[in-house]
């Protein structure tokens, strides 16, 4: 009986122990299986965000590149319109005003539709570029408007000048640093 009593426990324990044992490794292989799946979703997720900041960072690349483009246009024909200087054989000063007014209005309207793509302390550099812009085209339309009426103010000439060129090259410089950190171009000073 004694022998009977240890042979059952005898047989209960490798029982249990091949249960335990197939229940480990059960539950190993069905862990191995999930961990399996769940790295092939998270390096499934990790591509698909990879592929949209990739995507995001080139579409923001090429805002600023337009966006630059356009605001050196702009500034370049405020200079020409507004210079001093005026040399002979280029285009007439209505000429220069209708296209600066076309070449602002097209800066304007591309930054307004892209504004997302600029984070907000540069947005702020650029509408101060912007107002600067403007109050440049308000003082020398000014003077035009006076010299039209045959009283010569040049002082709003002198003030557009001086707004277009003293303060707009700050403003613009501020900005071709911002883009600069944007592309991943650091300032080495």
């Amino acid at each position: 009986m004694l022998q009977e009593i240890l042979n059952n426990l005898i047989t209960v324990l490798l029982t249990s122990g091949v249960i335990v044992y197939l229940s480990k490794a059960l539950m190993s292989n069905l862990f191995s299986k999930d961990l399996e799946k769940f790295k092939a979703n998270i390096e499934k997720e990790a591509f698909s965000y990879r592929v949209r900041y990739e995507k995001m960072h080139s579409e923001r690349a090429e805002v600023t590149k337009e966006l630059y483009k356009k605001i050196v246009k702009t500034y370049r024909t405020f200079h020409s319109y507004m210079c001093p200087l005026q040399t002979s054989g280029e285009p007439s000063q209505d000429e220069k005003g209708g296209e600066a007014v076309k070449i602002a209005n097209n800066f304007t309207d591309y930054y307004e539709e892209n504004r997302i793509f600029v984070d907000e302390e540069l947005a702020k550099k650029i509408d101060k570029l912007s107002e600067t812009f403007k109050q440049a085209w308000n003082e020398f339309e000014i003077y035009r408007l006076s010299k039209k009426n045959r009283e010569f103010d040049l002082e709003n000439w002198r003030e557009a000048w001086k707004i277009i060129s003293e303060q707009t090259p700050i403003i613009k410089k501020e900005i071709e640093d911002e883009f600069r950190k944007i592309i991943g171009i650091e300032d080495e000073h």
